[in-house]
């Protein structure tokens, strides 16, 4: 069984085959784009093809559009901003999340194309027992 389920693994920026390998070498103040490859618990290759995550800027794009949304409609009727006011503090918002937004479309993105592997988990954890006993 899974340590982590799908949505966490998204969440976490975890490696789509195994759940456990980061697929970020760093946080995001080394780089939003500074990806491991292979993911370095179970080898999977992030980078499947070239020009793979090119369609992760269509999940970034929704992501950024509900942000917009959600955020002008709670400035303006919940806290009384003008419409002015409430689309420039969700800009400035938008432009602090972008790191995160970026790197949770990429994560979302492999997980689309990339499933859990629950035989190849057992199997590494066997090989890492066996090698601890």
């Amino acid at each position: 069984m899974a340590k982590r389920g799908k949505i966490a693994a998204i969440l976490l920026n975890k490696c789509p085959r195994c759940h456990e390998g980061d697929m970020f070498k760093t946080g995001i103040t080394g780089g939003i784009y500074n990806m491991n490859d292979p993911c370095p618990y179970c080898g999977q290759r992030f980078e499947t093809e070239p020009g793979f995550f090119w369609g992760a800027m269509y999940i970034g794009y929704g992501l950024s559009g509900g942000y917009m949304l959600t955020s002008v409609t709670l400035l303006m009727f919940l806290a009384g901003l003008s419409v002015n006011m409430a689309f420039l503090v969700a800009i400035l918002g938008g432009i602090v999340i972008l790191p995160i937004n970026a790197r949770l479309a990429r994560s979302i993105w492999i997980h689309i194309y990339i499933g859990y592997d629950k035989e190849l988990v057992d199997e590494i954890e066997a090989k890492n027992h066996t090698a601890d006993a």
